[in-house]
């Protein structure tokens, strides 16, 4: 709250942290400045040759200091002479094609730089919020992260496409203008130059509001962006539920709300114009008084009011640069609110990359805790290359928190997990989730080929590759059934596939990376009792000669086990093989028991 009130200072950190994306590209936005002074340059040379022209016409001299030719005036516009006419009139065309060629080139070059940067800044924003862990993901909805990428980026964009152009090249050709104001008459500049402070006043107090409705506008946009990706991903619960009409009215709320400060973002904006147009107006009766009252000329006031014309232009945009700067910064703050976030899973100082063969994953006095709550507590394990360690508990017990620390998807609170002998955190974290493949029970796979999908995390896989990864996965079968067969396109989350066939391409992508850990995260037990067949006999094959870590619902999917450990509130409270359990009577037995007695 105490940064909206100290906008401009606010305002002017924020964009001294855009400079050095902009350092790589300063030689095209000095060229941009260049043009930009050279086209003020042009603009007072073209009221000048304007002047000298009527000048002519009208019989009123014009003094030009070494052009003695052109102080002679000509009297009636029948007795002016030929050289003078032809000058006169082609004069005004070549200045007026300067200053074209130059707003051109300057334009384009500033445009291109701001462009620039806004691309690098969108490409940085996207790398950063991937390199994030995952416990960022869990508490930013993926809406808002999208808008923070589009629509906050948006606003940039044109902010640098509009007001970075503005600032280089407008106020040069308001410097010409007050120029040809002052070399014409500087007494008759005095008038019409007096008010144009009085009109910045309401300007800087209508940014305030700007500013404020921009960053709660931008707020909604996420709220509204994050109703659209939930409603639309869960289509098939909305509808289940009959929901449709509440889902609606959820995004009418925020849509509504976008709109409202929009129109207030609008109103703010409308008023700068006829601000504008009211004290220019006034300027202009006191130079036509002026003129009357001092017996001017008709050739010096029109002019002058031509000076005056043309100022308004660069007049007008610069006084709406505080209103678009405003506009813009909250959509920055929101982008360097996620650059901000430091990444703190990340490769130590002196961390190697992983070399040689898997020996071992230990689990030493590990415990994890979210926010405070505490997940896991003094998990202790030793595992050896080869084993196949399943984890069974309750709902919240912490079985899936444990697997996502060996690829330090998260990173302990206390204690460490050693890979042969070693804390992970030693290890480059790239090298680390090298040796790792994982097959969840929700597949995520992408839009694209299923050739794409297989080979994802494997680019430089070749197709008889990617073929004996799919056969292996007892995938190739339904593929080569496909229209396209393996370039076929699988729709987005693979929503052409069916959840079997979807899972077999997960497990080919992991045969393909063809790690020597693998984490299975209840891999099965969304699936008919065909596709679990078909895909149980593909993770049989991709647990071949691995050290597996699997979490299973389904018991009878993890007799084979060298160790099952069962988990409690974040406690190991039994560890050992599927007959020892059972002999034991403990946790492990109740669970066996609740899934295969007969009721």
């Amino acid at each position: 709250m105490k940064n909206d009130d100290n906008t401009p200072s606010r305002s002017v950190e924020i964009y001294k942290r855009l400079f050095p994306f902009v350092r790589p590209y300063r030689m095209r936005l000095v060229v941009g400045i260049v043009c930009g002074i050279l086209q003020g340059g042009a603009t007072f040379g073209m009221l000048v040759a304007l002047r000298w022209a009527l000048g002519g016409i009208s019989g009123d001299d014009l003094s030009l200091s070494g052009l003695p030719a052109l102080d002679e005036p000509e009297g009636s516009t029948g007795g002016i002479g030929l050289n003078r006419l032809l000058l006169a009139v082609s004069i005004l065309p070549l200045f007026t094609i300067l200053q074209g060629i130059l707003f051109f080139a300057g334009k384009y070059f500033v445009e291109w730089v701001g462009n620039r940067v806004i691309t690098d800044l969108r490409s940085h924003l996207f790398e950063h919020i991937h390199a994030l862990p995952m416990q960022f993901f869990s508490k930013n909805r993926v809406g808002e992260l999208i808008s923070r990428i589009t629509s906050d980026t948006g606003l940039l964009t044109q902010l640098v496409s509009n007001v970075i152009g503005d600032i280089i090249r407008e106020p040069f050709t308001l410097i010409g203008c007050i120029a040809a104001l002052i070399y014409l008459d500087w007494h008759l500049s005095i008038v019409a130059l007096v008010v144009f402070p009085i009109c910045i006043l309401p300007v800087a107090l209508l940014g305030r509001k700007v500013r404020k409705a921009s960053k709660v506008g931008q707020e909604s946009l996420g709220d509204m962006l994050s109703v659209v990706q939930e409603s639309i991903g869960g289509a098939l619960v909305v509808k289940a539920f009959q929901m449709e009409k509440e889902e609606t009215r959820r995004f009418n709320i925020f849509n509504t709300k976008v709109f409202k400060m929009v129109m207030r973002q609008s109103r703010a904006r409308s008023l700068n114009e006829p601000i504008m147009v009211f004290f220019s107006s006034i300027g202009l009766s006191g130079v036509v008084v002026y003129a009357y009252l001092n017996d001017l000329s008709l050739a010096l006031l029109f002019s002058f009011g031509a000076a005056m014309v043309t100022m308004y232009k660069p007049a007008k945009k610069l006084s709406q640069i505080h209103l678009r700067i405003q506009r813009a910064t909250p959509g920055a703050e929101r982008i360097f609110e996620i650059l901000d976030v430091v990444n703190t899973i990340d490769d130590a100082p002196d961390a190697v990359p992983f070399t040689g063969q898997v020996q071992s994953v230990d689990f030493k006095d590990v415990s994890f805790a979210y926010d405070e709550k505490k997940i896991l507590d003094g998990i202790n394990l030793q595992t050896q290359a080869g084993q196949c360690i399943a984890f069974v508990g309750s709902s919240g017990a912490g079985k899936t928190t444990i697997v996502n620390l060996i690829p330090r998807f998260f990173d302990v609170t206390e204690g460490c997990i050693k890979l042969n002998g070693r804390d992970i955190r030693a290890y480059t974290v790239h090298s680390l989730r090298e040796q790792i493949g994982i097959v969840t029970q929700e597949t995520v796979l992408f839009n694209r080929s299923v050739a794409d999908n297989i080979s994802y995390g494997s680019r430089d896989a070749t197709p008889e590759q990617i073929e004996d990864a799919a056969r292996r996965a007892n995938a190739h079968a339904f593929i080569q059934e496909l229209e396209n067969g393996y370039d076929t396109v699988i729709g987005e989350r693979g929503s052409l596939l069916s959840g079997g066939m979807a899972q077999r391409v997960a497990i080919a992508r992991a045969l393909l990376k063809n790690p020597p850990i693998l984490i299975l995260d209840e891999a099965t037990s969304a699936l008919d009792t065909e596709s679990e067949r078909l895909v149980q006999g593909a993770l049989d094959e991709l647990m071949k000669d691995r050290t597996v870590f699997m979490i299973a619902h389904r018991l009878s999917t993890i007799a084979h086990a060298d160790l099952i450990v069962v988990l409690e509130q974040g406690k190991i409270v039994e560890q050992g093989t599927h007959e020892e359990l059972l002999e034991k009577g403990g946790k492990y037995k109740y669970f066996y028991d609740i899934q295969f007695t007969n009721t």
